[in-house]
């Protein structure tokens, strides 16, 4: 009984197709509405036609990747949620965007051209000194790195005293001054794991996380939560399951949890004081895209998506491939859900700064979860 109210309460949905568009939904969820009213300053109306917006975006963007090539240079919604942006390297494309309903902007640099720039960078050791694994801990003061689209350049996040180090790193893989930037930030971004006891799910009896998606036989979460092997809990105690796979640092920070018989598992998302939230699936939100996450720390905040594919340094190690946004995360919030709507996203992994004045966070994609593990998750 104890297992069924554990995963009803935190486990969350994602569509069995994931690949495939989904219904887009008429109405938000109070939860949703609450957040997204006071992180992105959206009544009811205005969230609702957002949300609706951003998954029609979705599925342009999409089919103007494939119809302008090599030419394509990312996509975006604008700060008001009501534009598409996309950007071309070639001029003579800008009918065919706009007659897709976007606004086409023209651009330097395509985005293969920095994307292979920031995955020769993912290939090279960016410590200060010498480190004989890629992935582990280094002294290079660069907290993150990823193509900004809107910017058109490859962006590379470093403490004040790294800033040097970064622009030698960004020469290195051929990039010349225009095609780069260098922000500096005050932190390295940390996991968001606790050692404290609490809701959610209990690792080894030592850490906390949260649940991020029900999938048959078990739910996903963060890799960093806990090693091939290792325990689940509810917080009360009672056995959960065992991580059947588990990846951090290096391509992805993601898990999955098998869980023991008789474990009831729903596709909802935890509203925390609002209700279970229901997810419809998966479509993956653009740049500029509103977004939530829910968490057994800081419950439900909302924020936008920031950048697709971003490198992270954490203190553990480098990962690749995930997403950056401006929602805020505490400790104890990681493996959570990342939602957009009625669409799931992916599982909260770390960032930076706090729900009182606000950060980054990062999430793994989903969907790279389940072709990883060959899970299909359980709909609403």
């Amino acid at each position: 009984m104890e297992l069924t109210k554990f995963l009803a309460f935190l486990a969350v949905v994602l569509p069995v197709a994931y690949g495939a568009p989904a219904p887009v939904a008429n109405s938000l969820h109070p939860s949703i509405l609450s957040a997204m009213k006071r992180d992105l300053g959206l009544d009811a109306k205005d969230a609702t036609a957002r949300v609706a917006r951003e998954n029609s975006f979705a599925n342009v963007i999409e089919q103007l990747q494939t119809s302008t090539g090599d030419a394509f240079a990312g996509a975006w919604v604008a700060e008001d949620g009501n534009t598409l942006n996309v950007g071309i390297t070639d001029e003579a494309l800008a009918a065919e965007v706009t007659a897709a309903g976007a606004t086409p902007a023209v651009m330097a640099n395509s985005l293969s051209k920095l994307q292979e720039a920031k995955n020769a960078l993912d290939n090279q050791d960016i410590s200060k000194t010498q480190a004989l694994d890629s992935n582990a801990a280094d002294d290079s003061g660069v907290a993150a790195y990823y193509v900004d689209v809107q910017t058109n350049k490859l962006v590379l996040e470093a403490l004040a005293d790294s800033t040097a180090h970064a622009e030698s790193l960004a020469a290195k893989v051929g990039l010349s001054a225009s095609e780069f930037e260098v922000r500096t930030v005050d932190a390295m971004p940390t996991t968001f794991a606790t050692v404290i006891g609490g809701d959610a799910y209990i690792i080894d009896n030592v850490a906390r996380c949260s649940v991020g998606f029900s999938v048959q036989g078990g739910f996903v979460s963060a890799g960093h939560c806990g090693t091939q092997g290792s325990r689940a809990y509810t917080s009360g105690g009672a056995s959960l399951g065992t991580f059947s796979g588990s990846v951090f640092p290096g391509s992805a920070d993601m898990s999955y949890i098998s869980t023991v018989s008789g474990t009831t598992l729903r596709g909802q998302i935890d509203g925390y004081g609002g209700g279970n939230i229901g997810v419809s699936g998966s479509t993956v939100a653009g740049t500029g895209s509103s977004i939530c996450r829910s968490g057994s720390t800081s419950g439900v905040h909302c924020g936008t998506v920031g950048s697709l594919g971003a490198t992270v340094n954490y203190a553990e190690g480098r990962v690749t491939g995930l997403t950056q946004t401006s929602v805020c995360a505490e400790p104890g919030d990681s493996g959570g859900s990342f939602y957009a709507g009625s669409q799931a996203q992916g599982v909260t992994s770390g960032g930076s700064g706090d729900c009182t004045y606000g950060g980054t966070t990062y999430f793994q994609p989903v969907n790279e979860i389940l072709s990883t593990y060959g899970l299909s998750l359980i709909t609403s």
